[in-house]
């Protein structure tokens, strides 16, 4: 009886297979990039945190709003040098986060494990706010853009007129 005899892989065969797994190695570093990581996450958060601002109003049965700082502003005697966002029950139902109102979250883009992080939302402040039945207080579609430091990597995050988040 004739066994076969194995003689394993020729050296073209190797190249061929080292040559394709440097490709797909190639193509896979760019999506792995630290900073596009965060960008990434951080636009999960905040669409995340889009729905828990409702959530927050219904359950405190209050008006309740995220703030979305833009890079450079200042927003409740607070600095936002990179963006950043304020979630809180807007008590007095002022469409702003102020005295007598409770902060729940307060984000500064551009610190710690968002330091490679940017918020891109025009200039200013833009207030997205809920009443107590969850209802959203918005007269149209916001659009906010994450970037990574540099600019490089941008990430957009809609929100619809009726209080949705998608990326």
């Amino acid at each position: 009886m004739n066994v076969p005899v194995s003689r394993g892989m020729t050296i073209l065969e190797l190249l061929v297979v080292l040559a394709i797994l440097g490709i797909l190695l190639a193509l896979g570093v760019g999506n792995l990039r630290p900073d596009r990581v965060a960008v990434d996450q951080a636009a999960q958060i905040l669409a995340a945190q889009v729905g828990r601002t409702r959530l927050e109003a219904i359950r405190n049965n209050t008006y309740a709003g995220l703030a979305l700082i833009s890079s450079g502003s200042t927003y409740m005697g607070t600095s936002f040098p990179a963006g950043g966002y304020v979630v809180c029950l807007d008590i007095n139902a002022d469409s702003a986060c102020g005295a007598g109102d409770q902060v729940l979250q307060q984000v500064r883009f551009g610190e710690g494990e968002l330091s490679r992080v940017r918020l891109l939302a025009g200039s200013g402040v833009v207030w997205i706010g809920f009443d107590s039945r969850g209802m959203p207080r918005l007269t149209g579609a916001v659009t906010v853009n994450l970037s990574n430091a540099a600019g490089t990597y941008v990430r957009q995050l809609g929100i619809s007129v009726q209080g949705r988040a998608s990326l």
